[in-house]
């Protein structure tokens, strides 16, 4: 047994083992100068208690910190499609972690295999249930709490058992006795479980025995991330319930658990956390299940009533009608999995095209290419892209903007063929497309299938925001000039390779839209000469126009 007899320490990497007296205390040491948590010696023999952390039973790198996330395997992701919005579901372990500041050491008195914790709060309550060596009698039971030392009085020259149950939460723990060592536990809370045994060295008057204590995840804990980067907007609201769930009775002694009963579980907005605490757009509160089972049917997640911040100041409201997503996962006891719900927004279809309701925009920083919210007009330069640009008021690379909307890969830049069901060949086939105006500037409309609220309606809707009139080189940056703002609608297509007669460089589509007689809309689409050659190789000059997304 190592005694603890030294005040507080904090050693580095070249730290030595120190003998005090007639004890040592071996403490490990890391480049990060790990704070070690240690007390000074207290009159009797007693266990001195310290929460260590919480285990979290997966590769956790030895950097964890604030924010940050765990080892993540290959994720598995599908989209599901809703009429108010859609999702991208999938399932890993990328859970939030938090990385507790005391270094965790195996040892006979630790409940520990040398790993590094999680952080658990102060102010944790936690009950110490202390055994005879085998477990059958019950010696006591002491309530504590996290970030204040405990300690219990103990006999010399007696090994004991000894268990840690705790809900982490400020709830009180319940009492047991040697003829009941059952509890049953409560649901939605993450129970937390540690055991060891230790022997009570003799000699002295004061001895003290360190327990150190780091808990592990009793149940599966499921992490569920709301994520709303795919629709452009932070979260003000929702109604999130889990389906699916189990809680079950503990075997305090043993640590066995039984009798599972269904625990289904509301869990409220204000219990969701930040991933990222500059934003809204995606956060995570925990289900809990003790059933390490595939669920029948799968784990159903329910969210209603999503409310967002969109980017003209108001709040989007969507409906009280729940939406299930469900997650084929097999829970793992002990350890965390993340049921990531990636919310994007649903689209409007037109002959089997799926359409983005408003154009692409870039804003550099986070989660920079989006699509507005309502049907403004608008002039703004990260509204006009090059062909195949990737930024706006950069030539084209072969890019496409639409593949980097989060998260990534769902959409793309229309193509050639899906305008043309829009505008047919030569007006033959084409759809009716209304025209209309908003502070006189013009836009057309189609009709489309697809929700209306709350979005702005269900019609497929191109202002006339204009283009790029012409460009120039000032010391070697791209200058544009744009024209025709509220008279026509220019919108590049992802499609090139057009054969214009033997013409320099190559051709590409572009949808063009402007006011007719009698309030009607002329539509077609255009072949625009592109040239390769006068900013190099792979980059592709041509005129700066808006572009919109569908689904691939």
């Amino acid at each position: 047994m190592k005694m603890l007899r030294a005040k507080r320490l904090s050693w580095t990497a070249a730290s030595i083992a120190l003998v005090l007296a007639s004890s040592t205390t071996f403490l490990s040491c890391s480049k990060e100068r790990e704070q070690v948590e240690e007390t000074a010696q207290l009159e009797g023999t007693k266990l001195v208690l310290n929460v260590s952390g919480i285990d979290e039973g997966q590769n956790i790198g030895t950097k964890g910190a604030v924010n940050g996330t765990s080892a993540s395997k290959p994720s598995s992701a599908k989209v599901v499609e809703f009429p108010e919005f859609d999702a991208v579901l999938a399932v890993d372990n990328n859970v939030p972690f938090k990385a507790s500041q005391r270094v965790v050491r195996a040892a006979s008195n630790s409940s520990s295999t040398g790993v590094r914790a999680a952080a658990i709060d102060n102010g944790v309550k936690y009950r110490l249930y202390l055994f005879s060596q085998d477990g059958t009698q019950l010696i006591s039971s002491t309530l504590f709490t996290s970030g204040t030392q405990g300690t219990i009085d103990v006999q010399q020259g007696t090994t004991y058992k000894w268990v840690a149950l705790s809900y982490n939460t400020g709830e009180d723990v319940p009492d047991i006795t040697s003829g009941n060592t059952k509890i049953n536990l409560p649901a939605g809370k993450d129970i937390l479980y540690a055991t060891g045994v230790t022997t009570v060295p003799t000699g002295g008057t004061t001895v003290n025995v360190p327990i150190n204590i780091a808990f592990k995840h009793k149940f599966a804990r499921l992490g569920v991330e709301l994520n709303s980067q795919g629709m452009f907007a932070n979260m003000s609201g929702a109604k999130v319930a889990v389906a699916g769930l189990k809680t079950a009775t503990i075997d305090v002694a043993t640590g066995g658990l039984s009798d599972l009963v269904a625990a289904d579980l509301e869990i409220p907005f204000a219990t969701f956390t930040d991933i990222d605490l500059a934003y809204q757009d995606a956060k995570i509160a925990y289900a809990y299940t003790a059933d390490p089972a595939a669920v029948s049917g799968g784990i159903k997640v329910a969210v209603s009533n999503l409310a967002l911040k969109i980017d003209n100041g108001t709040t989007r409201q969507f409906s009280a009608t729940p939406v299930n997503f469900v997650f084929n996962v097999t829970p793992s006891l002990g350890n965390s999995q993340r049921l990531l719900v990636n919310l994007i927004e649903s689209p409007l279809t037109i002959d089997g095209v799926r359409w983005a309701r408003q154009n692409i925009y870039y804003q550099a920083g986070h989660n920079p290419y989006r699509f507005h919210h309502t049907y403004a007009h608008s002039n703004a330069r990260n509204t006009f892209f090059s062909f195949k640009g990737l930024v706006p008021d950069q030539f084209g690379k072969n890019s496409d903007p639409c593949a980097e909307v989060y998260p990534a890969g769902i959409w793309r830049t229309a193509s050639e063929n899906d305008f043309r069901k829009l505008t047919g060949f030569l007006g033959i086939g084409a759809k009716k497309a209304t025209y209309g105006s908003t502070n006189n500037r013009g836009y057309a409309e189609y009709d489309a299938t697809g929700v209306a609220a709350p979005y702005p309606n269900n019609k497929l809707h191109f202002n006339f925001n204009g283009e790029s009139t012409s460009f120039a080189f000032v010391n070697g940056i791209v200058q544009v000039n744009l024209g025709n703002f509220g008279t026509n609608a220019e919108f590049w297509t992802g499609s090139a390779g057009v054969d214009l007669g033997g013409l320099a460089g190559f051709g590409a589509w572009y949808y063009h839209a402007d006011r007719g007689l009698f309030n009607t809309v002329n539509a077609d689409l255009t072949a625009s000469v592109l040239n390769v050659s006068v900013i190099g190789v792979d980059f592709i000059q041509t005129q700066m126009r808006n572009i919109r997304c569908v689904r691939n």
